[in-house]
Formats: C-alpha cells, structure tokens, sequence
C-alpha cells in the first residue's frame, strides 16, 4: 500500500530531530550564522514587527538663559527628536524532493531501506536549505555568489575547462572557468545550481531572465559554468553573479521556470563532455527601488558594503527603500553602520585599525568582535612580512616559537586589545565587519527547534551525552513539535514508471507513485543598533596569496 501524509509526516518528525542532533541546527559551515542563530527568537507578529531607532536627540541648549529660555522656562526653539519606525518582515529560502512510494514496497527489508533512503533525501534537502540560507543570511537578499572585476585574469587551469578572465563574452552553449575568491566555493554550490547575472554593477540591477548560468564544477579559486539561457552578455567590471529563482519577474509569469527544451545543448569534449537542458523562459528581472525577492535581508542589507569599482567611495543601496525607510543617505552611520573605505596602497592592518577605531566609540573592548574571511587574514600576514614583531609577557615560560602565517590576530587601540576574532570563509574577502560580537538575532518562523532544544537540556543536562544509536526520541517531544510550518507535503502524483528489473520477460511496466515534500526556513535577521557595526571595504577582492 501507498505511504500516506501522516506517516510521512510522522517520520519527517524522527529524521529531523535525529539529523538535528547529528548535525546541529543548520549544517552550514558558517560561524557567522551559528553565531546569529544562537540568538534565535522565536516568531510572535503576524506578517512584519515594528521597531523604532534614536537617530538624533532635540539638539537644543547653550549656555546663555537669555537665548536658550523665555521668562515662562520654555525653550526660545524646541527641538524635535528624530527617530525612524522601522518594519521588518520575514524572507524565506526552500527547497525539496520527491519520495518514491514505491521504494517502501520493492525493497527486502521495506522499512528500513525506506527509512533510511527517506533520511538521506531529507539531509541533503536540509544542507541545501542551510547553504542557500547562510548565502542570503551573509551576501544579502539578492543572493550574491560573485561580483565581476576586471582585476581578476583568466585561472590557471587546464585548457580543457576554458579558462577565461572576469570580464568576457560568453559563449551560448560552452562552458567557461573564471577565478573566483574562495567564499565562493564555500558557498556549496555545486553542479546544477543556477545563477543570474546583472547587466549593471548594482545587486538590485537590471537583468534578462533569458540568461542563465549553471554551475559545472565548484573548485577553491575556480567556478565553472555554462550558459543554459538563450542569451548572454557581455561580463563587466562590477557586475553581479547572483543565485537564480530568487528575484521575481516583471508580470510575475508562475510559468517561466518551466520552459525549457530537453537535450537541447551537447557540450562534445572536455571534462564537461555530456548533454544538457536549454532554459527557454523570458522576461526581465524586478530591479531597483521595485525589486522583489523572496529571501530575507542579510548583513550585507542591514551593513551595506557593495560598491561600483567606478565609484568606490559610494556605499550600494543607501538610496533604496529600507524596512519602511524612504532611504538610509541620512544619518546613514546610525542606520546603515560605520565605513571605513581601503586607501591607496593602505596595508589591510591599517584600515582594520581605522575601523575598529570607530566602534570603539559605541560598544565596549569586551564585546567587539571582528568578522572576517581567514584568506584576509593570510593576506595581512604576508602584507607585513618584514615588519612582525614578537611579544611575550615576562611570566610566560618556555622558548619563543616563530611562525609563518597568522595564527591568531589581536588589534591593540591605546593600552586596550581586541581578541575576538571570527573567522569564516563564506565572508567576502574584501569585507571586514567589526562591532558587538552578540546582538545580531535571527527571528525564526516555527518551534521546531525550541521544542529540539527545550528536550536536549532537560534531558542530557551538562553530561555527556547518549550515542545516537542509543538515542530515544520520546514520544511527547514528538507530539509537541510543530513542523507544519518548515515541511510541506503535496498532492501524490500517479504516472507509469520504469520496466521490472530483471534481464529476460521484463515487459512489466511498474507505476511511480510520488509524493514531493517541500522544506522551508522562514525569518529575519535583527539588530537595533546598526550604529555599533562599522564596513572595512578593501579596494580588491583577495583571490591569490602572493608570497613575499
């Protein structure tokens, strides 16, 4: 007999909370995140929650009773507090499979190979969900994976991949290699993930849903993909390569991503060699203040640090709409954070420094923490190669090691030291982000995991804890958790499937009975006071480390 919805759901209940406690929340390979989702809030408004920023007080006073006061006390000219009411509302990433029915019926051991197979898909599905998350999360709501810059030359690789530098022309129908900064890799991206790319040097800007990239291969410093679209244009320096399926079209057209023309495209030779689908929709992308996206506002949003590599002093996106906000160019500081822009020829130190100067003037030395790509912080150890100098404090025993490289990085303002140092390789290169260590919080849609949590520390406490063979999910915990908002289950679908699978009087057609399941993460990320972050841009993207 068929699986049905409730034994499905009963099952997404036991695989998600085991793989939940195998793996963690989100199985993302991010610190940035982990530390954002540690200050999980769980969802109490309806569609968006209000909140209200200072950004200037009355600004009145002086020092002469005469020109400050009338007789009655009053002030000759009173102020107005100026605040911003700000509305956040929730994005959501998502993904899913199919469950063959028929599986839990062809095999020997039918439940067990079933559930097994079942918690396979629903593991894959949840690392899918977390890397698209962690990329909207840090890259911002447009699903950055890349921006073009004419600075970055052709990788080297073998000829066979088409090595080709940023700024090109592609090709309909051949696959390329560009050299990418490693957070690309990081953003597990893999074969098949499709991209968009802006024909402006604008995350928001305008771009043609008839030209589409998926990705090949995924390598540290290297991207291949292939152009699947009808047509491409010219790559340029500032452009943005961002994560298809995200950004709405104009019309909102609910069919648009399902025209394509099977084997439509042959790559002959090479390591590509094989036969691929052509994407024939069409349409322009929402851009500007009127573009749409699904996903949530990331940190790039909430901090903005994209720029035009034309008019690197102008912070991308100060000029749109923001949370209810006509724009932030006012008080831009107190809304969208510090900025501290590289100087030319200025060591990455140097402008670390400037920035970590800036917060100091709003959070406390015991709560900055620096934000940062480790290649950044290998770049800065071979910037100041000849200039390392070695401290030790006179009560430390035992002999003085030199290393190369950077180990660990503390940034000394006056007699005061900054230590918390996070490093993740999913951060921009040229991107540091200096400022309270603990107040980004991540507004969540559902209870799964509050439920999740509330079991594991009542049950495991502070020992160790239980095997996950031996691991017991009790059935209360199973009964209280709510996952109705993070899984949905469609309507089965009923069509002829594959031949009997033996060799000889195979002529017995099977059905394929599928079921899709589909996982959603729904919230938004919050901080009430941008003010305390400062943006340290770098003039380039670290894509090589030049030993010196």
């Amino acid at each position: 007999m068929a699986i049905t919805t409730d034994q499905l759901e009963a099952l997404s209940k036991q695989v998600f909370i085991t793989d939940y406690l195998l793996n963690g929340l989100f199985p993302c390979q991010s610190d940035i995140v982990r530390l954002i989702r540690s200050k999980k809030r769980e969802w109490d408004f309806n569609d968006k929650f209000e909140y209200r920023m200072l950004l200037a007080n009355t600004n009145t006073g002086g020092s002469l009773n005469s020109q400050v006061y009338k007789d009655t006390v009053g002030l000759r000219k009173p102020g107005d507090l100026e605040y911003g009411t700000y509305h956040a509302t929730y994005g959501m990433v998502t993904d899913g499979f199919d469950v063959d029915m028929m599986v839990n019926l062809e095999t020997k051991d039918k439940r067990a190979a079933f559930n097994s197979d079942y918690a396979t898909r629903m593991h894959s599905l949840r690392n899918n969900v977390a890397a698209l998350f962690k990329n909207f999360a840090i890259h911002g709501r447009f699903g950055v994976v890349h921006q073009i810059r004419a600075s970055i030359k052709a990788p080297s690789t073998g000829a066979s991949k088409n090595p080709v530098a940023n700024v090109h022309t592609p090709v309909l129908g051949t696959p390329f290699t560009i050299k990418v900064p490693i957070n690309v890799f990081n953003s597990n991206f893999k074969r098949g993930k499709m991209l968009i790319k802006t024909k402006e040097a604008k995350p928001w800007g305008a771009a043609d849903v008839e030209e589409l990239y998926m990705v090949l291969d995924n390598q540290p410093g290297e991207l291949s993909l292939l152009p699947i679209g009808t047509k491409v244009s010219a790559w340029t320096d500032g452009e943005f390569l961002e994560v298809a399926q995200n950004r709405e079209i104009v019309g909102m057209p609910a069919n648009a991503f399902s025209q394509w023309t099977n084997a439509a495209i042959t790559v002959a030779s090479g390591p590509f060699q094989g036969v691929y689908d052509q994407f024939t929709g069409t349409g322009k992308y929402t851009e500007g203040a009127n573009a749409v996206t699904g996903a949530m506002e990331g940190i790039a949003d909430l901090f903005p640090w994209y720029t035009d590599p034309a008019d690197m002093e102008t912070r991308l996106g100060l000029d749109l709409p923001y949370r209810g906000q006509r724009n932030r160019l006012a008080y831009s500081t107190e809304q969208a954070g510090g900025w501290i822009l590289q100087k030319d020829g200025e060591h990455i130190i140097d402008a670390i420094m400037r920035g970590a100067f800036l917060t100091k003037a709003t959070v406390p030395y015991a709560d900055i923490g620096i934000w940062m790509n480790p290649v950044t912080r290998i770049a800065l150890g071979y910037e100041e190669g000849n200039s390392v100098q070695v401290l030790r404090d006179n009560f430390v025993a035992g002999p003085i090691v030199y290393q190369r490289g950077v180990k660990s990085t503390d940034y000394q303002i006056g007699n005061q030291v900054v230590k918390e140092v996070v490093e993740d390789l999913n951060m921009p290169t040229d991107v540091i982000v200096i400022g309270p260590k603990n107040d980004l919080s991540y507004n969540c849609w559902d209870n799964a995991t509050f439920e999740i949590d509330k079991y594991v520390q009542e049950t495991w406490g502070k020992s160790t804890p239980p095997k996950i063979e031996e691991l017991q999910i009790p059935n209360e915990l199973i009964t209280k958790l709510d996952i109705s908002h993070r899984i949905t289950y469609g309507s089965p679908t009923l069509t002829d499937g594959r031949l009997a699978s033996f060799s000889n009087g195979n002529n017995i057609r099977h059905p394929k009975n599928v079921v899709p399941v589909a996982m959603h993460e729904m919230g938004a990320l919050f901080t009430e006071y941008p003010y305390t972050y400062t943006v340290v841009k770098l003039r380039e993207p670290i894509t090589d480390l030049q030993t010196v």
